[in-house]
């Protein structure tokens, strides 16, 4: 799905001086979505639990680089380095019981290497060890590994191919800055993680968490792994340093969204779109994230109303909360500090009308409620909202006519508000805002019919419409 403002510029958050997109991040390919029904008991109550994944994780191709290797010779530092882990073993040793897991595997790569290594002085002997053997496990746990969820999507008889690109990866330890997908700071801890569609299976493992000191980025969109329950997702909340967290199209599954995910209180972005997240959202998630901007809830299955915290974040701009089962009023949009960029798509238990309060959203500049509950009429406060860039009302059941007020917009590029109950005519007033005379670059309603609108002021007529404009939206 394509996020922030179509057809508009908008600022590029960086990091460590690099622009990323975040809606390049996601300009993917054809999304293969699975359908899990869950049954649920309650009057009217039903859950659909989506979980994403793309055409190309489906074709895999052989990786380039690094498969895993047979470990090379044992240092004499051998045992001190042994000790190390053994002393920050996250299950008390156990997990090495097995020779085959991957804490083991990560283990036995780890003393192959000469630690401290001499081009990182500023890290100590326990400092580079356990940040080493944090990443071997991730590698080990992740590559071409099988899990129910492997077997789901290629069968159980099938080899898998590892990861696309493993460049560097548990080969030299002095080279760890130059893996494919890492990032590190000046004084050789990793401060970026990022092997978005990638081909991980698996599980994420909580051994990450022996980077927390100088981990800020993960970007984990697009792969094949299985978080589940407290095991697989509460070890995020001692991430606490991290600032920009995208786990979309993934599936780590928990009943709503990890209250443990509330202790990043640095965090900036989060993007948990399209997981195996169903359950009611908790107030308790949201309460101290008061430097989170931009957040991406697409997908799962909540079915419950945004609670007030995520409501009153201080510097939340971007919200897509679409086929996500939430459900109300939108009385709480006037409510948002900052919001920007509201999207809330394919939610039919969003129900009411479209508040008079919108109007006071002065800093609203893009907003979609499609495939929602909506009635009533367009009230004219819309016209006060002076920002207003573009916004999509089509597929609900809107009714009366649209109001003269809409021509106050003098930013309106886009308005579609077609497949309603809507009638009469379009006024003058909004069709003077077509271009070339104003900034309307696409006006479309039910000119096929119910609404009134020639050929100069409207650009698409109809429900036809509507799928070219979703195609285009990636909705």
């Amino acid at each position: 799905t394509q996020y922030k403002m179509e057809g508009v510029e908008v600022e590029q958050h960086e990091f460590n001086g690099q622009g990323k997109s975040t809606s390049n991040r996601r300009k993917y390919a054809v999304i293969a979505a699975i359908v899990l029904g869950v049954g649920a008991i309650g009057a009217g109550v039903g859950l659909a639990v989506s979980a994403g994944f793309e055409e190309p994780i489906d074709n895999v191709p052989t990786p380039a680089f690094g498969r895993p290797t047979t470990p090379g010779p044992t240092p004499t530092n051998a045992p001190s380095i042994r000790q190390i882990i053994l002393n920050n073993a996250r299950f008390g040793g156990t997990e090495f019981d097995s020779a085959n897991s991957y804490q083991s595997r990560a283990l036995e790569w780890v003393l192959t290497q000469d630690i401290p290594l001499t081009n990182f002085p500023d890290m100590d002997q326990e400092e580079q060890t356990l940040q080493l053997y944090g990443l071997a496990s991730l590698f080990y746990a992740t590559y071409a590994t099988q899990s129910d969820w492997t077997d789901h999507h290629y069968g159980n008889d099938v080899a898998l191919p590892g990861w696309l690109d493993s460049k560097g990866w548990v080969q030299d330890a002095s080279t760890v800055c130059d893996w494919y997908g890492l990032t590190c700071n000046a004084k050789g801890q990793v401060v970026k993680i990022e092997l978005d569609t990638n081909g991980l299976t698996g599980s994420i493992p909580a051994e990450i968490t022996y980077l927390k000191d100088s981990l800020q980025y993960i970007d984990l969109f697009n792969n094949i792994i299985h978080n589940k329950g407290d095991a697989g997702n509460a070890w995020l909340g001692e991430l606490t340093n991290l600032k920009y967290l995208y786990f979309g199209q993934t599936s780590f599954q928990y009943d709503g969204i990890p209250t443990e995910i509330g202790l990043l209180t640095n965090l900036v972005e989060l993007d948990c779109s399209y997981t195996l997240y169903f359950g009611k959202l908790n107030g308790q998630t949201f309460s101290k994230l008061s430097n989170l901007n931009y957040l991406v809830i697409d997908g799962n299955s909540f079915n419950s109303t945004l609670p007030q915290e995520l409501i009153n974040l201080p510097n939340l701009e971007y919200l897509y909360a679409g086929n996500s089962f939430v459900e109300g009023s939108l009385d709480f949009i006037s409510q948002m500090p900052k919001i920007y960029e509201l999207w809330l798509d394919d939610n039919p238990g969003i129900v009411g009308s479209l508040p008079a309060s919108i109007g006071s959203a002065s800093n609203l500049a893009s907003f979609s409620a499609t495939g929602c509950g909506l009635g009533g009429s367009i009230p004219p406060e819309v016209g006060q909202m002076s920002d207003l860039v573009q916004m999509w009302l089509y597929d609900n059941k809107l009714t009366g006519s649209v109001p003269s007020e809409l021509g106050n917009l003098k930013k309106l590029k886009l308005l579609q508000i077609q497949k309603n109950q809507i009638g009469g005519a379009v006024p003058e007033e909004l069709c003077l805002k077509r271009r070339p005379l104003g900034r309307l670059e696409i006006m479309e309603a039910d000119c096929d019919g119910k609404v009134e609108c020639s050929d100069t002021c409207c650009t698409c007529c109809g429900e036809h419409c509507i799928d070219m404009r979703r195609k285009k939206r990636g909705l």
